[in-house]
């Protein structure tokens, strides 16, 4: 019977680290959560109804005449509304593959730059706190089950956080947008995920490429958590995008990294 008292309490003892770590985490979590609720109810009432301003125009690599996004809806109004439902890729002046385009909340298509409004629910100098921020908050959910069978409408950074529902580039949109405002790299990648149409984020820090996965509901409090875009297996991406600037891939092979001489500068959007 001692025996057996003393291996329980050498038992508890091994273990009295390990819980008390996930004591820890627990309460760290339970911080930040009400952080996070503190700070949103003091600004929800006026942040969710901001309208933001998303017209501009895109100066094209290559030709001295803008495109704008009265150009581009006129084009977009000659299609049928279920073909004004997805993301169109513009060509320019023979210039292709020059920056997107996707219809928003208010049945309009913008320029996939204008969708980074420059949002952030509130301050933070932790950069894991924004992708662990959506998986608590933000629920996944496809376009098509929410807007009357539209294949792909987008929110700004703004109606991302505050929309209860989104699919990937709503989640990668806000998710993005915030990072930048932390002074990170920070780009929406388009392109496909095991074959299937996807966005996702690519943020670069101390010259590494990160590629996050923002519909990821994993509460990790850790960016040392984030996979290397190196190591990440079934993304192909063909275009990146932040506030600023389009990239388009140069090459039709698939790649793991989202800087270099396979990667063009398309063009650069100019808010109004």
């Amino acid at each position: 019977m001692r025996l057996l008292l003393v291996g329980i309490l050498l038992g508890s003892l091994l273990m009295l680290p390990e819980l008390i770590q996930q004591r820890n985490q627990l309460l760290h979590e339970s911080a930040v959560q009400s952080q996070q609720r503190t700070t949103a109810r003091a600004s929800e009432n006026e942040d969710s109804e901001v309208s933001d301003n998303q017209s501009g125009s895109v100066l094209v690599s290559g030709s001295q005449s803008p495109l704008t996004e009265k150009m581009v809806q006129q084009a977009v109004g000659r299609r049928s509304e279920s073909e004004s439902g997805y993301i169109s890729i513009w060509n320019w002046q023979g210039l292709e593959n020059v920056t997107a385009s996707a219809r928003g909340l208010d049945s309009l298509h913008h320029f996939a730059n204008s969708y980074l409004v420059g949002f952030q629910p509130f301050a933070t100098n932790e950069l894991w706190i924004p992708l662990y921020t959506l998986a608590i908050r933000k629920e996944y959910q496809y376009d098509h089950l929410q807007y009357a069978g539209l294949a792909d409408i987008w929110q700004t950074s703004r109606q991302a956080y505050y929309q209860k529902r989104g699919d990937c580039e709503d989640h990668a949109i806000l998710l993005a947008d915030w990072l930048i405002n932390l002074g990170v790299d920070a780009r929406v990648a388009l392109g496909t995920h095991k074959g299937e149409g996807h966005a996702w984020v690519v943020a670069i820090v101390n010259n590494t490429e990160y590629l996050l996965e923002a519909t990821s509901k994993r509460r990790q409090p850790s960016w040392q958590a984030m996979p290397l875009a190196a190591l990440a297996e079934g993304y192909e991406v063909e275009f990146q995008f932040n506030r600023d600037y389009f990239w388009a891939k140069t090459t039709s092979a698939a790649t793991r990294s989202y800087r270099g001489n396979h990667w063009i500068r398309k063009s650069q959007f100019v808010r109004s």
